[in-house]
């Protein structure tokens, strides 16, 4: 266990900073002693890790918040993701190094004029800024990750890690399309045209990443009231409407 004291040293934030994590219930401490000091263990700090390093990438505390309460396979995904931005910048650190050595030894080649090109950079950060958007707008999508479909441990993220790897600009349209068709249908209810084409599109979404059967698609409509109190943070109802009109097509 380590004290806030301790923890801000380690990590160089301010104890008001763990404080107000605290407060907005992004790091509670482990423990609080009687004497009110808060303690934290190691899976705190492996949480307040995540926290830092997606404020790295420049995500909000509220996004950072969402992102925590995500599978732990999204964050595998994340990370997967930002290493390859690093190894990017790695290599153009070492590139510069070598031509500082021969800028040293009085020795200079055109192609040095390469280590000031970022573009390769940035394409490859808008590139995952995109995907790192979709997961933390995932939300919507967590029953379809908690209904138990997958044999074993599979996850979506590694299902579809081909997928992501070839055409996730396609994913990344439809995941978007899917979760607007079902927010705009709501008005309408589940029974309505605008319900049923947010069923078609979200199953058409589904088998991009996995083949699913009606049985398989129900069960999916079933997590979505098993995690009502999450999705109806955002939008009062939307849980027991996606199922109420995945079960209309799909009785």
């Amino acid at each position: 266990m380590k004290s806030v004291n301790e923890v801000s040293k380690l990590s160089g934030i301010s104890r008001r900073t763990l404080q107000y994590y605290d407060e907005i219930g992004l790091l509670p401490p482990s423990a609080v002693k009687e004497s009110g000091y808060r303690q934290y263990d190691e899976e705190s700090l492996r949480r307040l890790w995540s926290i830092l390093f997606y404020k790295e990438l420049g995500v909000s505390l509220d996004d950072i918040k969402l992102l925590l309460e995500n599978p732990k396979e999204m964050e595998i995904e994340i990370l997967r993701q930002h290493k390859q931005i690093l190894l990017e910048k790695q290599s153009q650190l070492q590139n510069m190094i070598l031509s500082v050595d021969s800028i040293l030894n009085d020795e200079f080649d055109i192609s040095m004029l390469k280590d000031f090109e970022k573009n390769r950079i940035k394409s490859t950060m808008k590139t995952y800024a995109k995907e790192i958007q979709v997961l933390m707008e995932s939300s919507f999508f967590l029953p379809l990750v908690k209904s138990g479909i997958f044999p074993g441990s599979i996850s979506v993220v590694k299902n579809a890690s081909n997928l992501i790897n070839t055409d996730f600009g396609e994913l990344i349209f439809l995941s978007g399309e899917v979760r607007q068709k079902f927010r705009k249908a709501i008005m309408d209810g589940p029974e309505s045209l605008a319900a049923k084409e947010a069923v078609i599109a979200y199953r058409e979404m589904i088998n991009m990443l996995f083949p699913c059967d009606d049985t398989a698609f129900r069960k999916i409509a079933q997590a979505y009231l098993v995690n009502k109190e999450a999705l109806d943070k955002n939008l009062p109802g939307l849980a027991e409407f996606v199922y109420e009109a995945i079960l209309y097509v799909y009785q």
